[in-house]
């Protein structure tokens, strides 16, 4: 059904397109190449959404209320997934977000603000994982952040020397923080305001 496309993605590039227009109108000023780049960046954290399956605040009434989330499946163990696979696949995931950020943020091009960024996302899909029937992993925090860090580090080794093209355009930012508003932004309109009730 179109409208199960169109919607996830207009709540995850909604809130970006809406805090730019309120940067312009407080004088702030970009690239439209910056907004673009932007915009593939969002569309990859939409991908990330649907392979990770994050639930809504609308699962948490459909199953009963808070009792879902005390019912949440948590595992606080590190390495206790079942097999390699799984493990890989949460770094792979994970490293495109590393590659991008100091690929679009100049102020992002340090290790250390990449981890955080990847821990601090993968933290609140984990959240939001709470009221669905997923399991909440403390291995996909740690791998996520790996995976975050090692796309980095792939920035670092290749991303700034060929695909440095425009890149006093790309890197205009719109304030410190924008990456993180923008993700930030994206998981709560989607746990906020995404329902499965609009599809029936």
């Amino acid at each position: 059904m179109l409208l199960m496309t169109i919607i996830p993605i207009i709540l995850t590039l909604g809130p970006v397109i809406i805090y730019q227009a309120v940067q312009f109108l407080w004088g702030r000023r970009t690239t439209a190449f910056h907004c673009i780049w932007t915009y593939i960046m969002m569309l990859y954290i939409r991908l990330v959404f649907s392979v990770t399956g994050i639930g809504s605040i609308w699962d948490i009434f459909a199953k009963g209320g808070a009792a879902t989330l005390r019912e949440a499946h948590i595992s606080l163990i590190p390495f206790q997934s079942a097999g390699l696979f799984t493990y890989c696949m949460n770094i792979i995931m994970f490293m495109p977000l590393g590659f991008l950020l100091p690929y679009i943020w100049k102020n992002y091009r340090n290790p250390l603000k990449t981890a955080l960024t990847g821990l601090l996302f993968s933290a609140l899909i984990e959240a939001a994982q709470l009221p669905t029937s997923r399991l909440a992993d403390i291995d996909d925090l740690m791998m996520n952040t790996l995976g975050a860090v090692l796309g980095y580090m792939v920035w670092r080794a290749v991303g700034r020397h060929f695909f440095n093209r425009k890149e006093d355009q790309r890197t205009i930012s719109l304030g410190n923080s924008e990456p993180v508003i923008y993700i930030v932004s994206a998981c709560v309109c989607t746990f906020l305001l995404y329902s499965w009730k609009w599809f029936i």
